[in-house]
């Protein structure tokens, strides 16, 4: 260490200079990177000389029993240069380095403010005023910065643009980071509502970046890193709306929705599985399924973003947990991850899939799937087991649009006779034209029912003609009404014929309303 008078002249400009800025109102727009510079060195420093230099407190103790005023040690309310130079000199500061650190700024300014020439004019400059704030626009950023305050080190430092072209954003929404997190445990660390809708702010604008360029360039590779930094400690500190709009984008870029090349999605699939982490995982996994923050539609976007990096584990889980009741977790959280699970769903379904899973696949589709995911519901409609082949049905049913009534016509004489009464019933609902000649024939031969349907399936036959409602339904439904027996031979049973007329009476009643 230095002699103690020259280390009092740099702890008077430190606290000076530390006073000035924080406190002092001829400085409102100063730049923030200068403010947490000297916030940093300043505690640094403090607590360096409490350990190394118990003689100056001791000096600095007795000034203050005189009624001497550290902070008054200066008479003028400017900052001047020569200040920071006395500082690094009085505290016997050789060199030092900056261990990398996302607001590599400060050190820009530190290092531009000491390397003046030390011109009379220069020299009595106030900080941070214009000519300042000019001199640090000029300075070119460094990608070899880094930020420890150790003594005898020295300052890597070496040309480079990408931070000038970094959104501004980025930054601000570090420098909130870095303060919830120094602050953390305290009442100061819970961050405003305010704070909050700047960042969700911020983090769209961010994405917007992301999402316009198209080039891996230096500048795009930093902001993803950094982007990726604030993810986790977006995820961490459960800040779940302000981490989706940056994730979301990054999932576009990867499940190719939005076009780039090839680099580009590389670097997007990293992001994408860095953030898809176990720990991140379990994060999101606990407040979906408890909704202790009230967040649980927020986690779940997350989630959606994710996409196949995580529904391949959640759907793999299906399949081997025992637990019931996980599964069911489970099951609700690819539910909240709506469409953007189906791709990965159809791809996992095969007849040779544990039954249970495929009855949940058939479930979970039967609440997000639609038209276009039925068609991997109608091998299932085959399964050797009931509660399969139930589910599924009921799946297409919900889901499938347009194409229920085809594909469920498809199935009608495939399936088991249980079911084909149901698809029966279920191409009346959906009004299915196509289903009235094969309808017809089921009518004309009693030799695809079993004997207990005899009676129950031609009425459920013709309540769907009379729900189909069509010219040719109508018609076959008269045909069979009017339809005579010769010497007690006809092609109708009594049972049919009287079904068929009871349906004609209906539909005469609901055209008379």
């Amino acid at each position: 260490m230095a002699n103690v008078d020259l280390q009092l002249n740099a702890i008077y400009a430190l606290v000076h200079i530390h006073s000035v800025i924080k406190n002092d109102q001829q400085y409102p727009s100063a730049n923030p990177a200068i403010i947490n510079f000297i916030e940093t060195l300043y505690l640094h420093l403090m607590d360096t000389l409490q350990q190394d230099a118990p003689l100056v407190f001791a000096e600095l103790e007795k000034n203050a029993l005189s009624g001497e005023n550290i902070s008054d040690q200066k008479d003028d309310e400017t900052i001047n240069v020569s200040f920071l130079q006395d500082i690094f000199s009085g505290l016997d500061f050789k060199s030092f380095s900056f261990d990398e650190d996302p607001e590599k700024e400060e050190l820009h300014i530190i290092i531009n403010l000491l390397k003046q020439k030390r011109k009379p004019a220069q020299d009595e400059a106030s900080l941070p005023g214009p000519a300042a704030e000019n001199s640090t626009e000029q300075i070119i950023p460094d990608n070899k910065v880094y930020l420890t305050l150790e003594k005898g080190q020295e300052v890597v430092a070496g040309p480079n643009n990408a931070e000038d072209k970094i959104p501004e954003g980025v930054a601000s929404m570090e420098k909130v980071i870095n303060r919830i997190n120094a602050l953390d445990g305290s009442i100061e660390s819970i961050p405003s509502e305010e704070k909050m809708d700047m960042l969700r702010k911020l983090s769209i604008q961010s994405a917007e970046w992301i999402e316009k360029e198209n080039a891996v360039t230096p500048e795009y590779k930093e902001l993803c890193r950094r982007l990726e930094t604030l993810l986790q400690e977006f995820i961490s500190n459960g800040f779940f709306a302000e981490a989706t709009p940056i994730i979301n984008v990054f999932s576009k870029i990867y499940n190719g929705t939005l076009k780039k090349d090839d680099d580009i999605k590389d670097i997007s699939l990293k992001v994408l599985r860095n953030m898809a982490s176990t720990n991140n995982f379990n994060i999101l996994f606990k407040e979906i399924n408890t909704n202790e923050h009230n967040k649980k539609n927020e986690a779940s976007q997350i989630f959606a973003g994710f996409g196949s990096l995580v529904i391949d584990k959640l759907l793999d889980s299906l399949k081997k947990d025992s637990d019931s009741k996980a599964r069911i977790s489970t099951i609700h959280i690819i539910e909240e991850m709506g469409q953007a699970a189906i791709p990965a769903i159809k791809a996992s379904i095969n007849m040779n899939t544990p039954w249970y899973y495929l009855r949940n696949m058939a479930y979970v589709l039967g609440h997000i799937g639609n038209e276009s995911s039925v068609d991997v519901l109608k091998p299932l409609l085959l399964h050797k087991e009931k509660r399969v082949r139930k589910e599924a049905f009921k799946s297409i049913v919900q889901t499938g649009g347009n194409m229920r009534g085809p594909m469920l016509l498809s199935m009608l004489f495939l399936v088991d006779q249980e079911l084909r009464v149901d698809i029966i019933e279920a191409l009346g609902k959906v009004k299915c034209k196509e289903a009235v000649t094969d309808l017809h024939n089921i009518l004309k031969s009693n030799s695809t029912m079993a004997k207990n349907d005899h009676i129950s399936v031609p009425g459920k036959i013709c309540n769907a003609l009379g729900a189909i409602g069509s010219p040719e339904a109508i018609k076959v439904l008269t045909t069979i009404a009017e339809s005579k027996s010769i010497l007690g031979i006809g092609s109708y049973s009594k049972e049919v014929k009287y079904a068929a007329e009871r349906t004609l009476a209906y539909i005469k009643r609901k055209q008379e309303e």
